[in-house]
């Protein structure tokens, strides 16, 4: 007989209901909550310094209950979606304690002036996570302020003027500057130090100095953010006022040379203006300026001037302007003169070899000042030459025109170099005998671009082998107008013969080609901007 028991059959859902009781109170027993503690400042992305504060990197560390796998940075910002600015993958032995940066490069392009703060996402994965906030705030300090100057006075010619004024600042005053244009451009008298205070009086005795025809107050805060109130001079005989417009004139012998500008304020009409170079001790007048009137006033005239014949020679170390009004009121400015260390010469024009019965007379370049090119006749009749001439130019029959490389001048391409029939006969071309001349066409590269550059801004002040890093060495013997073309520039790098002395870096800028067509090939020209290293 079969005994079935009720009571147990009835007693199977309780049975499972305590499985599954027992079973969460295991899953409750083993769950970690993903918590963490963040270690950070507070931080204030600072305007005026275009940077955070307290510290110029936003970072921190935190500590976890679980493993952070991956941490998302969102900045959160009034009125905008928060935006994903960096992502980190801690790595394993750090992954419950870790020390995190927000890199310069996350915060490029982004508009901090509704920042809010950054939200730390820590994510161990889809069921694990926690966030923390690091709060950021904006900061648009305004300039200091200047009050209670005049906008124009008639300081005192003998003695002091007083000069009291106020300064302010919502973050607080760093240093106050007065100075004056005496001497052509502003230039510091004297100064107060703010000490971080909001407010500065400011009380100052001002000795006038001939020539000024302003009066400047310069007021910066502690953060470096300034404002300058000018004080305009009105009824002063001042002398007059010179303002060149370069601080120093940078010179390439015999073509690369700059002219002399600049302003001229006076408080009559200017009556001469005359131009020295000086050399050591020695003032040597070059000329006089007829100065442009640009403006006027009661008693200021504003002019520019300009000299383009200035004496430029290697001994030359300043330009002198001297400025005389009409009340015979006379000052004088200068600026110095840099002799730059190699030679330039513009647009000068290369024959090839010349035909029978048409000598060229400039198919081989010396760089040599005195005569940078000279044709078959100077150098067949002088030997000196031969170990002189760094490149020659010629045209073959295709034609084609072509710098060449004296060291490997062929025999044939030799004998077309004539006077009145008499050919060129140096030694049999080798780096021995003549000078080895190599060139490279500059490409698009970045060092190549970046000497282009500075060549069309004539801002090249070395033409040394560093200035040429990042470029490979020239290797070409005779590049022809098929590999350069009008405005190409090409790098030559010269040996002297034998191979000892210095090298020399050349830069050649073409102009223009003129390509003769055959028989008349050997009358074709190159027209270049060329440099030399002295």
């Amino acid at each position: 007989m079969i005994k079935i028991f009720k009571s147990s059959i009835f007693n199977l859902p309780a049975m499972a209901a305590l499985i599954t009781l027992v079973m969460v109170a295991c899953q409750k027993k083993d769950f970690v909550q993903p918590e963490g503690t963040l270690n950070s400042d507070e931080y204030v992305y600072n305007v005026a310094l275009k940077s955070f504060q307290p510290q110029a990197a936003v970072s921190g560390n935190i500590n976890a209950t679980i493993d952070m796998e991956v941490i998302y940075y969102y900045l959160q910002r009034e009125g905008k979606q928060d935006t994903l600015i960096q992502v980190d993958f801690p790595p394993a032995e750090n992954s419950r304690d870790y020390r995190f940066e927000i890199k310069a490069v996350s915060w490029a392009g982004i508009d901090l002036s509704a920042v809010q703060g950054l939200k730390l996402l820590c994510v161990q994965d889809n069921n694990a996570s926690f966030e923390k906030i690091i709060k950021i705030s904006y900061f648009d300090p305004n300039a200091p302020v200047v009050t209670g100057l005049p906008d124009k006075m008639t300081p005192a010619i003998n003695g002091n003027t007083a000069i009291t004024a106020k300064a302010t600042s919502e973050t607080g005053l760093s240093k106050i500057y007065i100075s004056d244009n005496r001497s052509g451009n502003f230039e510091v008298l004297d100064s107060i130090a703010g000490n971080g205070a909001k407010e500065v009086a400011i009380n100052y005795n001002y000795t006038y100095g001939d020539g000024a025809g302003q009066l400047k107050v310069t007021a910066v805060d502690i953060y470096g953010l300034k404002t300058e109130t000018l004080v305009q001079f009105v009824n002063i005989p001042f002398k007059p006022v010179i303002t060149f417009s370069t601080d120093a004139l940078m010179a390439a012998l015999p073509d690369g040379t700059p002219e002399i500008s600049g302003t001229l304020k006076s408080y009559t009409p200017l009556n001469a203006v005359t131009v020295y170079a000086i050399a050591g001790n020695v003032e040597t007048m070059q000329g006089t300026v007829t100065p442009v009137l640009t403006g006027s006033t009661a008693n200021e005239y504003n002019y520019t001037f300009n000299y383009t014949s200035f004496g430029y020679n290697a001994s030359v170390t300043a330009c002198k302007v001297v400025a005389k009004d009409a009340g015979n009121s006379e000052n004088a400015a200068s600026v110095p003169v840099t002799i730059l260390p190699y030679y330039h010469w513009k647009n000068l024009t290369m024959m090839a070899q010349g035909l029978t019965g048409t000598n060229s007379t400039s198919c081989f370049f010396t760089g040599e000042l005195s005569a940078p090119v000279v044709g078959p006749c100077e150098v067949i009749n002088d030997a000196s030459y031969n170990t002189r001439v760094d490149f020659a130019i010629f045209c073959n029959s295709t034609p084609l025109i072509a710098f060449n490389n004296p060291a490997n001048i062929s025999s044939g391409t030799l004998s077309t170099f004539k006077c009145s029939g008499t050919s060129w006969a140096p030694p049999t071309p080798t780096s021995t005998t003549l000078k080895k001349t190599q060139f490279r066409v500059l490409g698009t590269g970045s060092a190549e671009s970046n000497i282009k550059t500075k060549f069309n801004d004539n801002s090249i002040t070395e033409l040394n082998d560093a200035f040429f890093t990042g470029v490979a060495a020239p290797t070409a013997n005779a590049p022809n107008s098929t590999t350069f073309t009008t405005s190409s520039l090409i790098w030559a790098k010269v040996t002297p013969a034998g191979g000892t002395g210095a090298t020399k870096n050349i830069l050649i800028k073409v102009n223009a080609v003129n390509v003769v067509a055959v028989p008349s090939q050997g009358t074709s020209t190159l027209t270049i901007d060329i440099m030399k290293e002295q």
